[in-house]
């Protein structure tokens, strides 16, 4: 969603000109979801770009939630991901990845909330059954009322769904202050995707060129064997001032290029 303001062509061509080799295409993109949504459009222009393949899905978040406490609300959203788990399909995704909702109201999760989230999780797996593409479920921000914001939910939920993988969003995990490795140590068997960006107390998916914290993602990374997607997540709100196209894939490129010299010092001090 970086690039979310351009149109498709602009936004994959983009990508490709900062050095990444795919892309986490979320749905909810404007010059997608607000232009009909035909997935034979959006084939034919990933098409011309067969490097990013097999590409990653981020499944719809704004404005649903698929255990709201309001049914209809819930009914929508449940739908809305188990039809962007078809579409991921469709575009022989690799990973869709989806959120796991949240409290209603701004209160800890409830036995009720999460009676929803196993119906929720039904429904996922129906939808799933047969396809290819792997459902990773993300991290949350540690909010009052998110759900799967700890290293113990996440293997919770696992553990109980053996049909769901895990998206590993490492600037989630740094908000909550607590210990990032556990979320590997814990997790590492299920990762399928890992969401790369800045975070802290104040800060989150903010870029990691230049910070301490792409060298320990890289670390992280690394020892743990992975070698999946790699998802820059940056939220361009959160940058000091909104940036022309050209900037933005300057910013992509920076990012790519601290990732692989991080990288590449880990593993020769591993040595």
């Amino acid at each position: 969603m970086f690039l979310h303001e351009f149109c498709l062509n602009s936004i994959f061509s983009g990508i490709l000109q900062a050095g990444l080799d795919t892309v986490e295409f979320w749905l909810e993109t404007p010059s997608f979801w607000t232009t009909g949504r035909n997935i034979s459009d959006l084939k034919n222009v990933l098409d011309e770009f067969p490097s990013f393949s097999p590409i990653t899905i981020h499944a719809p978040t704004l404005d649903l939630n698929p255990i709201s406490i309001n049914p209809e609300v819930a009914a929508v959203s449940v739908d809305a991901v188990s039809s962007a788990i078809q579409t991921a399909d469709e575009l022989r995704a690799e990973v869709i990845t989806i959120h796991p909702g949240r409290r209603t109201a701004k209160r800890p999760p409830s036995r009720a909330d999460m009676h929803r989230f196993a119906i929720y999780m039904e429904a996922v797996e129906a939808a799933s059954c047969g396809l290819s593409a792997a459902v990773a479920i993300e991290n949350m921000e540690p909010k009052i009322n998110s759900l799967l914001t700890t290293p113990g939910a996440i293997r919770d939920v696992l553990d109980e769904y053996p049909h769901l993988f895990f998206t590993f969003d490492y600037a989630h995990a740094c908000r909550g202050g607590g210990d990032v490795l556990e979320f590997i140590r814990l997790n590492s068997d299920r990762i399928r995707n890992v969401h790369a960006s800045y975070g802290s107390s104040d800060r989150v998916h903010a870029p990691l060129a230049g910070s301490e914290k792409m060298g320990e993602l890289t670390s992280l990374l690394a020892s743990s064997g992975y070698d999946g997607p790699v998802i820059f997540e940056i939220e361009d709100l959160g940058l000091s001032k909104m940036l022309t196209y050209e900037e933005k894939c300057r910013l992509l490129s920076l990012e790519v290029d601290s990732f692989w010299k991080a990288w590449h010092k880990g593993v020769d001090l591993s040595l």
